[in-house]
């Protein structure tokens, strides 16, 4: 009588061999090489991403799919990964296959509460029609300008309390980036007294509770929306 042969399993058959690469769609050969000579000798650590990221849109103007994929081949990540941290910030532009990439000069007016109330809709209404089809005109969440309402950003440049005015006069001009006023390095903050507090806490120089005390004196509170204390806050973590 036949009886059926049952294979028995070899001891690391069965063991996955490590992925080359990562899933998702196929690298395209030219885009990984433009991400490789973009990127150069810098490390290709993933806590880089977002910086990673900065480099092709401001490269390019734009995050194609071909580009996504390829960063991720280079930081080994998911492509889901890079994806979305590139879908959550409003100023990386996705262009999909098949899409077409956005102007080459982006207007972004913002539309938080502040600046809605400061004429953010009007800007957004007539700017298009001035501007022309050559400059892209879109509404960005908050950018943290709330004292300069309506804010505005021209390219890299951001322009206080706009008017359709001002964003001409920037967009004419190429007044596209923009480096801040009178900042200084991190080695001269150091030498002025910088993280001076910092290397007190971190040292055992200045103890725990009274950096806690300090904070419940001073009555900050967070600006989530609920107004929590946050020496109350930073107690709670410790214990």
């Amino acid at each position: 009588m036949n009886h059926p042969v049952i294979p028995i399993a070899v001891q690391g058959a069965t063991k996955q061999r490590k992925r080359e690469a990562p899933k998702g769609r196929r690298v395209d050969s030219a885009a990984l090489a433009e991400v490789q000579a973009l990127l150069g000798t810098v490390s290709r650590q993933a806590d880089l991403l977002i910086e990673h990221l900065h480099k092709i849109q401001d490269r390019y103007g734009s995050l194609s799919a071909a580009h996504l994929a390829a960063l991720a081949q280079e930081l080994r990540l998911a492509q889901t990964e890079v994806y979305e941290v590139a879908s959550f910030y409003h100023h990386f532009d996705i262009v999909k296959e098949g899409e077409d990439a956005p102007a080459a000069l982006t207007v972004r007016v913002c539309d938080g509460l502040s600046c809605e109330m400061a004429g953010a809709r009007d800007l957004l209404q007539r700017l298009p029609q001035i501007l022309g089809k050559d400059v892209r005109v879109i509404a960005a969440p908050c950018i943290g300008r709330c004292e300069q309402a309506p804010a505005a950003v021209v390219g890299q440049h951001p322009v206080p309390h706009a008017s359709v005015e001002t964003i001409s006069a920037k967009v004419a001009a190429k007044e596209i980036v923009h480096v801040p006023d009178g900042f200084i390095d991190y080695a001269a903050y150091r030498a002025e007294g910088g993280y001076a507090l910092l290397k007190e806490c971190s040292s055992g120089a200045r103890d725990v509770e009274s950096v806690i005390k300090t904070m419940e004196d001073s009555g900050l509170r967070g600006l989530g929306g609920a107004g929590f204390p946050a020496g109350r806050k930073w107690r709670i973590v410790r214990a």
